[in-house]
């Protein structure tokens, strides 16, 4: 089938109206309930991203741009990237390393300054050390540490403080007894596949993939291997089955706290799990579910209240944005749920008139793949982090990072 033509204004006009967007952002470093219209048909509504990270340009797609890796480049981003509205950290799993940029991006494909887990920005092989990473997953900040999730080495390591310079080595590590380990296990003391992990209030969360279950540690680690105080998921901490209850998980891919409420992305269910007070014992139920309209249910769906394995998920405290990766798009739901089965208000990467679109790379939504993407359509969205007013959008088969203004 024919590739459908270009929408009819000019690429430069396009990019000249999104660095207006992105220079008032970050003049004003908050933007409120900012939308823009696709500009090459006055039926379709996508959002527009002002900024993309790993690519030269929006039409960009390639793993490392179609070489090697260097400091512009990603290669399959998964889950989250991190800021505390300064820097900007993003996971760059397929080449096992974490990019760290001194300031948010407001120009397309801008270099890292520093590089984690690779002695300098050529290198990207996997590894198990102190310096070394493996597929990491997602990073975050948080009171004033960085947190990632190597999930290739079964393990999250922490900085005590977040880094300024390439190759600086963390302080601790869990789910391993030492840094040279790098084997999976069931217990309170070990992990499997982590994808995800979060400062909250003084306390550690993590989603313990592989292992259908989330850990919490109710103080931060100071002691490498520390065992963790509550586990959700699952009934104790050498329990790993994988079901569909309120007390149940499965293939947990990331979590959200404020430390009074949590969310987890229940990937394999297609759901998110939502607790209106932080839950304090193991194995507690979960208070409402949305993507389903009940518990107990784990059927995939493409509406504005279902989901299709839901990776990455944040909120601003008001509303929350999950990464609906199956179905390549963002849902941004206004408010925390207080009943199950609740309908997302607002939709990135397809039409915003309709919910129903699932195709990746899809500017025209027609249903078919296009040539190249665009500043408004996501392939595999894997990471959806809001902070001070910007979504940043792990777009994980595009190989890129976007920035839309919210």
């Amino acid at each position: 089938m024919p590739v459908p033509a270009a929408p009819a204004y000019p690429e430069t006009t396009r990019r000249l109206q999104r660095a207006a967007v992105a220079a008032a952002m970050i003049a004003a470093s908050m933007l409120a309930a900012c939308s823009s219209d696709n500009d090459g048909d006055d039926d379709l509504d996508l959002i527009e991203a002002f900024a993309v990270v790993g690519q030269s340009d929006f039409l960009g797609a390639s793993p490392n741009r179609g070489g090697g890796a260097g400091a512009g480049t990603l290669a399959q981003p998964l889950g989250n990237v991190a800021t505390d509205g300064t820097r900007l950290f993003v996971a760059d799993t397929a080449n096992n390393r974490v990019l760290g940029y001194s300031a948010i991006p407001s120009t397309d494909g801008v270099a890292a300054d520093i590089v984690l887990g690779q002695a300098d920005f050529t290198s990207n092989v996997g590894a198990t050390g102190r310096s070394r990473m493996a597929l990491p997953a997602s990073v975050f900040i948080g009171e004033g540490r960085l947190v990632v999730a190597d999930s290739g080495n079964n393990r999250v390591l922490i900085w005590n403080s977040v880094p300024t310079q390439t190759g600086a080595v963390p302080d601790i590590v869990v789910g391993q007894s030492a840094f040279d380990g790098s084997g999976s296990g069931t217990s309170q003391t070990r992990l499997a596949f982590p994808t995800s992990a979060v400062i909250a209030n003084g306390r550690l969360l993590v989603a313990d993939q592989n292992n259908n279950r989330v850990l919490v540690w109710n103080s931060l680690p100071t002691t490498n291997g520390a065992a963790a105080d509550i586990v959700l998921g699952q009934p104790d901490f050498v329990t790993r089955v994988a079901d569909d209850e309120a007390e149940e998980m499965n293939r947990p891919a990331s979590v959200w706290s404020d430390g009074f409420r949590l969310l987890v992305a229940d990937s394999g269910n297609h759901r998110i799990l939502a607790w209106s007070l932080f839950p304090q014992e193991i194995g507690a139920e979960a208070d409402y579910v949305i993507g389903q309209s009940d518990f107990s249910r784990s059927s995939p769906g493409t509406s504005a209240s279902t989901l299709r394995t839901p990776f990455g998920i944040s909120a601003d405290g008001t509303r929350i944005y999950v990464a609906d990766s199956g179905n390549n798009r963002v849902l941004q739901f206004d408010s925390f749920p207080i009943a199950n089965g609740v309908q997302a208000s607002r939709v990135f990467g397809q039409n915003q008139d309709s919910f129903s679109a699932a195709t990746a790379n899809d500017e025209d939504q027609d249903g078919v793949v296009d040539d190249t993407p665009s500043a408004g359509t996501v392939s595999g969205a894997s990471g959806a982090f809001i902070y001070n007013g910007v979504l940043y959008v792990s777009d994980r088969n595009n190989n890129r990072v976007l920035l839309f203004p919210q």
